[in-house]
């Protein structure tokens, strides 16, 4: 439901400010009356997104509660009154009061805002099917994948990411402030000319850094948003860049991998849940991040329209592995489609995460010894130069 900024005033001549959602201006300055408020200015914004910090915790709440037999409602009531988080209760009690007026679950969950596909689809599922807690169940399994997933990415990246930052910040550092201090002995042209080839080098790329460190920064980033804003706005640089994001070393991979694991899993339980395969297909498209296999996933949609065989109409989206398309192969034939997508889910899952240890076990020694190499190339340069310095003397 959109949420509208408004002006509008009492009846005692008093300005009133707020934010409200309402399903349209109409809807909004009726709301507005009954509280004795008239509207002045209203300005529509975008319907607030849901994210998974709230949609996990709600549905691993509701769940038990409708697995346990407590009518929707009530249970709703529970979670608004008892839930420790507020956005968590503050949602189940504005479901509540959808809810109330007659309306389905469903229905409520797209009035309050902006959830994914996938749920809103599953949860139709379940109340047409009677199955709405089982379906809870699932979902509440698939989100907690999603956010420990999210969670091994990021705690493996943090520390590569760190040890990169404080590497670069040592190295401007002695570039700035302490390699001009070691220069300024060897200003006579008889000590410049004995130091050796690497201490040059590192006075080089000092007085570089001090004269033109903030240009070059700003160039950079300069070149950086320009590369932004080409890939974005230019067709043929975004399909490239989309492209590179498949075919890149080791990284295209665990891409590719993750992107297998998120369409087999979201597939396996909307058919496991009694979704059409179109359907499901169909709402499973925005978990691609990839333009490109987002744009094959459409071509597989027309090739099963057309008749084509599941197997072969999703070997049209690219950069899928070898395992998705085998059990997808093995389901079709043995009529198990549902269950064998969700175990090379699993299976993909368990590789991506074996994969993404393996690389970040490679990449922390690398940058350790790269970075640590650096800094020790411009600390041996200097000291060097000081025992040219003595040599001369």
């Amino acid at each position: 439901m959109p949420e509208f900024v408004f002006r509008a005033i009492g009846r005692d001549g008093v300005e009133v400010r707020g934010r409200e959602q309402a399903g349209s201006l109409e809807e909004l300055t009726s709301s507005l009356r009954k509280r004795q408020l008239s509207l002045l200015a209203a300005k529509g914004g975008k319907t607030p997104e849901v994210g998974l910090a709230v949609v996990l915790p709600f549905v691993s709440e509701l769940a038990p509660l409708v697995n346990s037999g407590i009518p929707l409602e009530r249970a709703l009531q529970f979670i608004a009154e008892d839930s420790s988080d507020a956005k968590v209760a503050d949602l189940a009690e504005r479901l509540r009061k959808i809810l109330k007026r007659g309306e389905s679950l469903s229905a409520a969950l797209n009035q309050v805002g902006r959830f994914d596909s996938l749920l809103l689809s599953l949860v139709k599922v379940g109340e047409a099917s009677g199955e709405l807690g089982n379906v809870l169940a699932i979902l509440e399994t698939y989100y907690q994948e999603a956010r420990q997933t999210g969670r091994d990415l990021l705690g493996a990246l943090t520390y590569p990411a760190i040890l990169a930052t404080v590497s670069l910040l040592s190295v401007i550092g002695l570039a700035l402030f302490v390699v001009p201090v070691f220069k300024d002995i060897f200003s006579d042209d008889a000590a410049a000319a004995a130091l050796p080839l690497g201490t040059r080098l590192v006075f080089a790329f000092s007085e570089f850094t001090v004269a033109y460190g903030l240009q070059a920064a700003a160039a950079l980033l300069a070149c950086a948003g320009a590369l932004a804003l080409l890939v974005r706005g230019h067709d043929a640089a975004n399909r490239a860049w989309h492209g590179f994001q498949l075919r890149a070393p080791l990284l295209g991979e665990l891409r590719a991998k993750f992107a297998a694991f998120k369409l087999a899993k979201a597939l396996s339980i909307m058919l496991t849940g009694g979704l059409p395969l179109m359907q499901s297909v169909e709402l499973a498209r925005p978990l691609l991040s990839n333009r490109l296999q987002r744009e094959g996933l459409d071509d597989c949609l027309n090739g099963l329209r057309k008749g084509e065989p599941v197997p072969r109409a999703l070997e049209r989206i690219p950069a899928l592995p070898s395992q998705f398309h085998r059990f997808v192969k093995l389901g079709n034939e043995t009529g198990n489609l549902g269950p064998n997508l969700g175990r090379v889910a699993d299976m993909l899952l368990a590789d991506f995460r074996n994969r993404l240890r393996t690389l970040i076990a490679i990449l922390d020694p690398l940058l350790i010894l790269s970075m640590g190499g650096v800094v020790g190339f411009m600390v041996i340069s200097i000291l060097l130069a000081v025992l040219s310095l003595a040599d001369v003397r």
